[in-house]
């Protein structure tokens, strides 16, 4: 788990832009209470907070989970790949066609 105590220390990157945001009074209370009891000011607990949650639904959106049975499929299917389509072979003699012709 994140030291919110080494957070300026992961990067060089000077903190030079702004973030405003609003919120609610209980909400304010709440982050305040938590950055207090790890022993860093509430700016620096929320950015750590709100940049490890970026983090972690930019990593949640960039990775695809197979089931055992799928894994297996794909696996199978890129040892052995089926043959191609009439539609895939005409894409590709479409595409040849069109190198061909650009020069």
């Amino acid at each position: 788990m994140l030291d919110f105590r080494d957070v300026e220390a992961l990067s060089d990157e000077k903190a030079t832009d702004h973030l405003e945001m609003r919120v609610r009074p209980s909400d304010k209370v709440l982050m305040s209470r938590a950055a207090e009891l790890t022993g860093v000011k509430l700016s620096a607990f929320v950015r750590a907070s709100a940049a490890r949650e970026a983090e972690r639904v930019l990593r949640e959106h960039q990775t695809t989970a197979l089931s055992e049975r799928d894994r297996q499929l794909l696996l199978e299917a890129l040892d052995n790949p089926p043959p191609p389509t009439r539609a895939a072979r005409d894409a590709v003699r479409g595409y040849r066609s069109r190198i061909a012709n650009a020069g």
